[in-house]
């Protein structure tokens, strides 16, 4: 009980530095987009450079947005609307090798939309080569799925995933793994996934 404890105020505090880093940066981040807005009224913005550097500046703006989402701290009486995540999602998977279709129409917790995010982080890590994401709700249960020409799994991160493995070994880029179970249990929901050659699908 006493290392459940620990467990739980390890993610407590793991969310409210996510929450706090995301916070102090996406503030600078609008403030260098509104300074590229100004720029352009000026006319001397149409220069490659320029470009590179409202790209970035996008790029930047959705990983945040996206991140303070998947990893800050989570609240059950906020929601977040379908037009607001599918705008998150499209600003992640632009530029990239994925698309992610999110066909869940109602406003849902914020709580189950972190998780949903972190499912996809753990479907994409499956799917080298990219592919297609897709968010589903029905029944109360939501199914994230990935499609791809080939599949590669990592069996050491899917464990944790179960529950069973250890998660003291994962690389930041790979903390979902063990942020998701955690998430779902806090939610009541029994969490599953299946691996084909083709496939990865991740329910709860």
């Amino acid at each position: 009980m006493a290392q459940d404890s620990l467990t739980e105020s390890s993610l407590t505090l793991g969310t409210l530095i996510a929450s706090r880093i995301c916070h102090d940066i996406i503030s600078p981040i609008g403030a260098i987009s509104n300074g590229l807005e100004l720029v352009a009224l000026t006319g001397n913005g149409n220069t490659p450079e320029m470009e590179l550097i409202e790209q970035s500046v996008a790029g930047a703006n959705a990983r945040v947005r996206f991140y303070r989402v998947a990893l800050g701290l989570a609240s059950q009486e906020q929601k977040l609307g379908a037009s607001e995540i599918k705008n998150i999602l499209a600003g992640y998977y632009a530029d990239t090798r994925f698309t992610c279709a999110w066909r869940a129409l109602e406003d849902v917790r914020r709580d189950e939309v972190q998780a949903v995010l972190l499912a996809l982080l753990c479907v994409a890590s499956a799917l080298p080569t990219g592919g297609e994401l897709v968010v589903q709700h029905e029944d109360n249960v939501w199914e994230i799925s990935g499609t791809a020409s080939q599949t590669r799994a990592v069996e050491a991160l899917w464990t944790v995933l179960s529950g069973q493995g250890d998660a003291n070994g994962l690389q930041p880029s790979e903390v979902q793994f063990a942020m998701l179970p955690r998430c779902t249990q806090a939610l009541e929901r029994v969490l599953t996934h299946q691996i084909t050659e083709t496939d990865v699908t991740i329910r709860f």
